[in-house]
């Protein structure tokens, strides 16, 4: 294979795979852009080639280069920063390296191409639009107060305790995700009791939590 066989194949890969690591012996910007470009004369060829057969990074900074090049955006905006039209054949000889410095800190040092190649974990959940309460759930010795989870953008929370029959036995608004209990409310040991929380979102706009059942297995509170 001659040394223009392995460059026009070079310039055919784009993502190689492989992790890229800079030494200080890598290729300067120019002889990239040469290279990516074909311009590159004789005397050079040989040793770049040579370097990049191991060399991960110059590999990749040379495909990334060659596919910008022949890519009609970036080649206008290299057109515009010129400040005059030319024949894409001219434009890649005179605007090469300019091009071939801009695209690899783009590829090189990008914080994505930074990652080893590898299975990615599940996007993370999105945020919780309504509040889901905690604590008392099922039955409990005593109740001294009533909790409940923080919904992103809430700025005021609602309580409400119901009985057995749906009537109101507590009413409070809290900012926090935690209200006190009063001890004045007597709760009957092995009635049940309903309670929800609704979260203030917007104006006038409230987020509302299922409905939770608890009863008291303790005596009476005091």
């Amino acid at each position: 294979m001659t040394d223009f066989d392995r460059l026009d194949r070079l310039r055919g890969y784009f993502h190689t795979g492989e992790t890229p690591l800079a030494t200080p012996d890598c290729l300067d910007e120019h002889t990239v852009a040469a290279l990516a470009d074909g311009a590159i004369d004789a005397e050079a060829r040989g040793g770049a080639l040579a370097h990049l057969a191991t060399c991960a990074n110059c590999r990749r900074a040379v495909a990334s280069v060659a596919a910008a090049l022949v890519d009609g955006p970036i080649t206008h905006e290299i057109e515009v920063v010129e400040g005059r039209r030319r024949r894409v054949g001219s434009l890649l000889r005179i605007a090469a390296p300019l091009a071939a410095a801009a695209t690899v800190l783009l590829f090189l040092w990008s914080p994505a191409d930074d990652r080893p190649p590898g299975h990615r974990g599940p996007p993370p959940p999105p945020p919780a639009t309504a509040p889901t309460p905690r604590s008392p759930v099922g039955a409990v010795a005593n109740v001294h107060d009533l909790r409940w989870s923080h919904v992103a953008g809430a700025d005021r929370y609602r309580v409400t305790v119901f009985d057995a029959t749906g009537g109101v036995v507590f009413v409070s608004e809290a900012s926090d995700t935690v209200v006190a209990f009063p001890h004045s409310i007597a709760l009957v040991p092995g009635a049940s009791y309903l309670w929800k929380v609704d979260a203030r979102t917007g104006f006038d706009r409230w987020a509302a939590s299922p409905l939770i059942e608890f009863s008291i297995a303790g005596p009476l509170r005091r």
